[in-house]
């Protein structure tokens, strides 16, 4: 649970830090960079897929070009009950040919031992259309509720669909009535499912966390080996 490497200080990042969670023990994530801390730390914390999250978890040796390398993958991840490594790099650095090439050579050997390797892109982090909404949610991710006012939520919605305002309103004068920023706190922490895709707010429309129904990922993944087999074919 502790990372196997230092948290690298780069002059031209001011952003390196630590990123509060509620999905890794300590409570808290190091970042190396924006894209890192305020993109997919955001993502990875709002997704009821990902239930873990852990930071240099490991360091896989592979080769490339004839030499060894090591590689410390950014995040080690829960997702949909297995474990999965992540890369986040800024599409800027990933445009670069051999950049893609080495994350490739690592990538395959990652997958050979049994793990999926995948890198997030900054650009495609940002631009995906439910980012602003996972961001609006995310400053909500302190619990707030209670237990009963969990349940309470959990008996008005039954199976339906509804709406922040109606879940409040249907509450209103019950002993363990919640707030709007309440039910919005218990949709951050995966206790009920939010539609993303909408703003956040008394409108968000929300439903049970039903394990057996559960939201898209949030995570953009991309597989290097792939990227590196569609340039070569062009």
């Amino acid at each position: 649970m502790v990372p196997l490497r230092k948290v690298v200080g780069r002059s031209s990042q001011i952003n390196n830090g630590w990123h509060r969670t509620n999905k890794h023990p300590l409570g808290y994530l190091p970042g190396e960079s924006r894209p890192e801390l305020a993109q997919f730390l955001v993502l990875a914390e709002m997704d009821p897929n990902v239930s873990l999250v852990a930071a240099q978890a490991c360091v896989i040796t592979f080769g490339h070009d004839g030499k060894p390398c090591r590689h410390f993958p950014d995040y080690a991840v829960i997702e949909s009950g297995g474990s999965v490594l992540y890369e986040v790099k800024t599409a800027r650095k990933y445009g670069q040919t051999e950049v893609r090439r080495r994350l490739a050579s690592a990538g395959l050997s990652i997958e050979a031992r049994g793990w999926p390797y995948f890198v997030a892109l900054d650009n495609e982090m940002r631009g995906a259309p439910y980012f602003h909404a996972a961001e609006t949610l995310w400053r909500r991710h302190r619990p707030i509720f209670t237990d009963l006012q969990r349940l309470a939520v959990e008996r008005a919605l039954g199976t339906a669909e509804r709406t922040v305002a109606d879940v409040v309103a249907d509450l209103a004068g019950d002993d363990n009535a919640p707030s709007v920023e309440q039910v919005l706190s218990l949709a951050a922490n995966a206790r009920v499912f939010i539609d993303l895709t909408q703003p956040v707010g008394r409108g968000s429309v929300i439903r049970q966390a039903d394990p057996q129904a559960m939201p898209k990922p949030l995570l953009p993944r991309r597989r290097p080996a792939e990227d590196l087999d569609l340039e070569q074919a062009a």
